[in-house]
C-alpha cells in the first residue's frame, strides 16, 4: 500500500476509492511534483508511438460520433487517441471537462505526429473553458487526438470522436 493512501483513506472514511481501487487501471504519475494520478483504462497511450500501436477508433458513417467517457488527463503525461476516418468527411474531436479542474490542451495530429492544419473553409476550431472542438471539414485516413493537462491535478474528461467510416 502506498503511504499517501493511508492518510486519504483515514480522511475519506470511505477509503480505498481515493487510492485508485475504482476499477480503473492505476498508473501513478509523478508529473512535475504532483500527487499520484489514477489514469484511465485506455493506458498505455502516453506517447505518439503508444497511441499508434492501438487499433484506430472510428464510427459508422451517419451514426453520430463515437463517445469515450471516463478519460483522465494526468499531470505530466498525454493521452493519444488513434482514429481513422474514410475520405473525405468531417473528422476530429470534441473534448469536454469540468473547467474548474483546470485547463486541457487538445490538438489534432496526422499519423506522422504533425499538427493537422485547421484553416480551410468549413474547419472548426472552438476553444473555451471546459470544451475544445476541433474538426477538419474534409479528411481521410489515420489521425490522433492529443489531450493533456498543464495543471497539477488530474482532469477527468469525455471525448466525442468524429471518425466516420462507410460499412459495405
Amino acid at each position: 500500500m502506498r503511504w499517501p493512501c493511508v492518510g486519504l483513506m483515514l480522511l475519506s472514511l470511505g477509503g480505498a476509492g481515493a487510492c485508485g481501487s475504482t476499477g480503473a487501471v492505476s498508473a501513478p504519475r509523478s508529473g512535475n511534483g504532483s500527487a499520484a494520478c489514477t489514469d484511465d483504462a485506455r493506458e498505455d497511450d502516453d506517447t505518439l508511438e503508444q497511441g499508434l500501436a492501438k487499433a484506430p477508433l472510428s464510427h459508422v458513417f451517419n451514426h453520430g460520433p463515437l463517445r469515450l467517457e471516463g478519460q483522465v488527463a494526468c499531470p505530466g503525461d498525454a493521452d493519444w487517441i488513434h482514429a481513422h476516418a474514410d475520405c473525405c468527411n468531417p473528422s476530429g474531436a470534441r473534448v469536454r471537462w469540468d473547467a474548474s479542474r483546470g485547463p486541457l490542451e487538445v490538438e489534432l495530429f496526422d499519423s506522422e505526429g504533425n499538427p493537422l492544419p485547421l484553416g480551410a473553409p468549413g474547419d472548426i476550431v472552438q476553444r473555451q473553458p471546459g470544451e475544445v472542438y476541433l474538426l477538419r471539414a474534409e479528411y481521410g485516413g489515420r489521425f490522433l487526438v492529443r489531450v493533456r493537462t498543464s495543471g497539477e491535478v488530474a482532469v477527468p474528461y469525455s471525448v466525442e470522436l468524429f471518425a466516420p467510416v462507410f460499412v459495405r
